[in-house]
């Protein structure tokens, strides 16, 4: 064979290849419904089933349309608009089911099965111009629920979201991580005591989570700026001190490091106005992943542990 009849050998089998693959995607794809997951969920075509879409209108106004998520109807709100933008069906169904990482979006693949799933994406996808073709049974409610408000059904269904304390305790206690909170606080004598200890809050699992995730004024002497006379600037939090010696936790980069020094090194002590914790716990974790974390923060204090999503709002 020579060289030229081995070339168009060579690109014909190239061709052959890509053909192959290009029709295994023409079986995939769909040009309106996106890559099909068909082995996830149910018949795709009843993504804009009005009955179908319905019902993800019901699942979504409890869970997701808060002002502090995606708003009445996905259009926005302390997150962002979520319909009529064109998502990608496949994309939708894996942000629900698995969350945004770094964010506060949790995953809902625990709470909702394969095709409540599938009927939050048909709500998605569907036009926030024709909610005639979409009723929302939570705002517009059957004769079988007419006993009980909007409000009522809302919290019935948001109180199903309940907190782990397991994977709670395995966020507080996540030696993998430079912020952990072990690594400033005690939990039943298990930690570190620079800050306060966190068993048997009497706080509210609404409270805790503000002091999670806002910033936060503090007023405690043990908490404050080193001004050292080389021109170092120490936040520190007071262990104990003496005549001769200062023994602080240096908190101007976590995890915290103890260290010791001389009175006669330092310049100027000034009160910490902001907390030395880490303002970023809201990219950190996911809002499931805070309600396991103050799961199990309640696990130790007075009352049920049960804690809801409900409850942090």
């Amino acid at each position: 064979m020579n060289p030229a009849t081995r070339a168009r050998s060579r690109i014909r089998t190239i061709l052959g290849g890509v053909v192959a693959i290009c029709g295994l995607a023409a079986m995939l794809y769909s040009p309106e419904l996106g890559w099909s997951f068909q082995s996830q969920g149910p018949d795709l075509s009843k993504l804009k089933d009005p009955e179908f879409i319905a019902a993800g209108s019901k699942l979504f106004a409890p869970t997701c349309g808060s002002g502090y998520c995606h708003g009445t109807g996905g259009m926005g709100g302390g997150a962002p608009r979520i319909r009529d933008i064109g998502l990608d069906p496949a994309f939708a169904f894996k942000r629900i089911s698995d969350g945004a990482p770094g964010t506060a979006m949790m995953g809902f693949k625990e709470q909702f099965n394969n095709e409540e799933l599938w009927k939050l994406v048909a709500f998605l996808l569907s036009s926030s111009k024709n909610q005639t073709l979409a009723p929302d049974p939570v705002i517009r409610p059957t004769n079988e629920t007419s006993s009980k408000s909007p409000e009522a059904e809302r919290s019935n269904i948001a109180s199903e979201v309940t907190g782990d304390p397991v994977a709670g305790k395995a966020l507080f206690f996540d030696s993998s991580s430079q912020v952990s909170c072990h690594l400033c606080h005690t939990f039943e004598g298990s930690g570190t005591p620079i800050g306060p200890d966190l068993s048997n809050s009497p706080a509210g699992a609404q409270a805790i989570l503000h002091s999670i995730v806002l910033p936060r004024v503090v007023e405690n002497n043990r908490f404050v700026i080193l001004t050292m006379k080389d021109g170092e600037i120490i936040r520190a939090v007071k262990k104990d001190e003496d005549a001769e010696a200062m023994k602080v936790y240096d908190v101007t980069a976590l995890p915290a490091v103890l260290r010791t020094v001389q009175p006669e090194n330092i310049s100027k002590v000034e009160p910490m106005k902001a907390s030395p914790m880490p303002s970023d716990y809201s990219s950190r974790y996911t809002m499931k992943q805070l309600l396991d974390l103050i799961t199990f923060l309640k696990s130790s204090g007075p009352g049920t542990t049960r804690v809801t999503l409900r409850d942090l709002f």
